[in-house]
């Protein structure tokens, strides 16, 4: 945990030293539970459960290995008539065999794609229903997600 305990110009600054140190070929081992911070930092990962090593790689392809891309649609919705239209249509959304799931948060939806997805048709059918489409954002499965996968069904 090496930034515990230190105010946020500390951090910033112990995350560089490692961060520079890495860059000059230095093997760094950093143990913590702050997954955010392991995040940021690290470029290779493992998750030690009960003290066996669950799994190990790069970041990008444990978070393509999981499966799941998520995708944020902030939709033009304003009114209640359009408020009912988006609700319909995320029942529609969650047909498409590569959406896993669908849920709208407001005036946002948010999806979990697998498998090959065309973020195209969703906007076009959101199109089609004049709801308009202000942002898509791509998300990113975190490594909290990734743990929580991997060591869940644990006693």
């Amino acid at each position: 945990e090496p930034t515990v305990g230190i105010d946020p110009t500390g951090q910033i600054e112990v995350r560089q030293t490692i961060l520079n140190s890495a860059q000059r070929g230095k093997t760094i081992f950093l143990s913590s539970h702050n997954l955010d911070e392991v995040q940021r930092t690290c470029n290779r990962i493992a998750i030690i459960d009960r003290g066996e090593i669950k799994l190990y790689g790069e970041l990008e392809k444990l978070r393509s290995d999981m499966g799941k891309r998520q995708i944020t649609i902030e939709t033009g919705v304003r009114t209640r008539q359009q408020a009912k239209l988006l609700d319909g249509v995320v029942a529609e959304l969650e047909k498409l065999p590569y959406v896993a799931s669908c849920n709208r948060e407001a005036q946002k939806l948010r999806l979990q794609l697998e498998g090959r997805s065309d973020v195209s048709e969703i906007v076009a059918i959101l199109s089609q229903k004049n709801i308009g489409v202000e942002e898509v954002r791509k998300g990113e499965i975190s490594l909290e997600e990734i743990y929580a996968k991997v060591t869940q069904g644990r006693e």
